[in-house]
């Protein structure tokens, strides 16, 4: 869900920095597009660019050019929300395995605390 709201925040931003208004059906509009495009594109380096500039096609208010303004920070966006996910994507698994009872918190925290430093583990 965090692309969905970057992405929202970019066209946000974008809008702002042309000088376009945009009301509130305007901005409805583009979250629901957003959500829409954003489905297959949070596995794919690079596919928020392409989500971006589809979901500023849909209000053709704000201008496409304004794109420029993102290529420069895009690719560190871009690993930030790889990052992210897949953090996201470790916590929600230790908190399944806790809600199924599959770990209990004891077995949790003795793998966490063992760290393997050169093939050893440290205790």
């Amino acid at each position: 869900m965090a692309p969905i709201f970057t992405w929202v925040w970019a066209r946000f931003f974008l809008a702002q920095a042309t000088n376009t208004p945009l009301d509130l059906p305007h901005q409805i509009n583009l979250l629901v597009v957003a959500m829409i495009t954003s489905k297959g594109a949070s596995g794919v380096t690079g596919a928020g660019f392409v989500c971006l500039a589809a979901t500023l096609a849909v209000v053709p208010s704000v201008p496409i050019e304004s794109l420029a303004l993102l290529v420069g920070i895009d690719r560190l966006m871009s690993q930030c929300r790889s990052f992210t996910n897949l953090i996201g994507n470790g916590v929600a698994t230790v908190v399944i395995s806790r809600w199924e009872r599959e770990i209990t918190a004891e077995t949790l925290d003795t793998n966490l605390r063992l760290t393997t430093v050169n093939g050893s583990t440290g205790k």
